[in-house]
């Protein structure tokens, strides 16, 4: 075999190696593009942020891109939904939600919380079993169908102090609108105390007192 067969057969094998490679090269940058654009969404409790005591289902994108017509439903058992005060009707299939951004959610009043631990009409303590949340969402274009399901359980949340709190600054409205009250209280007892006038005589043993005109001057 003489140098210019080698050099011709090197050459055509280099040429098919570098075809291998700018195909696995463009297989993995087509990959990179669909993971950076793909959304995924999930669903869990969370406590409703002015810390009343409410429970909500927060749907959050956790993904890289953003999910477009977003479905939840509830499954489980209708009697375990009818047996407990629930603020949000668990019976029909929400959506669609028309997109939900990347690292952004939506959260839901589902009930407060110790109406979870207690059914109606009943002096039991028995907590809400657990369930499902099902979503379906697409991706931005609008392919690839996704659907998860995830189990919500209360039970865990049961012993858990200062899961519930209110934020500081509901507390500090709290606190003004508690000044407000006793300032609004004591302007009126010293407004029925200006009205009084002193009438003591001489003989008096003790303070005595008549109610002025209380009309401004």
């Amino acid at each position: 075999m003489s140098l210019d067969d080698l050099a011709t057969i090197l050459s055509g094998f280099s040429t098919v190696v570098i075809a291998i490679l700018t195909v696995f090269l463009w297989r993995e940058n087509r990959l990179l593009r669909k993971a950076g654009s793909e959304p995924n969404l999930v669903a869990y409790f969370e406590p409703h942020p002015d810390g009343t005591g409410g429970l909500n289902i927060s749907i959050a994108n956790v993904g890289t891109g953003p999910a477009r017509n977003v479905y939840f439903q509830f499954l489980g058992e209708s009697e375990h939904f009818t047996r407990y005060n629930l603020i949000l009707d668990c019976t029909t299939k929400r959506g669609p939600i028309t997109l939900i951004p990347q690292g952004e959610k939506i959260s839901i009043l589902f009930a407060i919380g110790f109406q979870l631990f207690k059914p109606k009409n009943s002096d039991s303590k028995e907590p809400m079993p657990a369930f499902s949340v099902r979503l379906e969402w697409t991706s931005l274009n609008g392919a690839n169908v996704k659907c998860e399901d995830y189990l919500l359980d209360v039970k865990p949340y049961a012993d858990l102090p200062g899961l519930i709190s209110k934020p500081y600054l509901l507390k500090i409205v709290d606190s003004i609108d508690g000044v407000g009250k006793s300032v609004g209280k004591l302007n009126q007892d010293v407004r029925g105390l200006s009205n009084l006038i002193e009438a003591n005589s001489l003989e008096n043993s003790v303070v005595q007192k008549v109610k002025g005109n209380n009309e401004p001057m």
